[in-house]
């Protein structure tokens, strides 16, 4: 279910506990589930590596992707938490970027 791995990689990042092959592991799964992934999983998913520094590019992609596909679903704290991810990363994502900005706007 993809709410327990975005669940795995929260926890993770509000115990601090980076363990690289959970990590990995947790990206690999994500990616294949990708699709069913909820706004809030896609959110809580990019703060969480972000949140631990962990610089999973497949993961990133997959997600920027995904997201900005199903942009208008999300809440304005899952848009904020996405960008401020993006921006804790230094992996700017111009596509990504400007789709979290037009839903902003759209929500003022």
């Amino acid at each position: 279910m993809p709410q327990n791995l975005s669940n795995t990689a929260w926890s993770c990042a509000v115990l601090r506990f980076v363990d690289m092959p959970l990590m990995n592991a947790l990206s690999a799964a994500s990616r294949l589930k990708i699709d069913v992934f909820t706004p809030q999983d896609f959110a809580n998913t990019v703060w969480s590596f972000a949140t631990l520094g962990v610089f999973n590019f497949p993961l990133l992609d997959a997600l920027a992707s995904a997201s900005q596909r199903r942009i208008e679903e999300f809440s304005a704290q899952g848009l904020a938490n996405t960008a401020w991810s993006i921006a804790v990363l230094a992996v700017p994502n111009t596509p990504l970027l400007y789709a979290i900005a037009a839903a902003s706007i759209s929500r003022l």
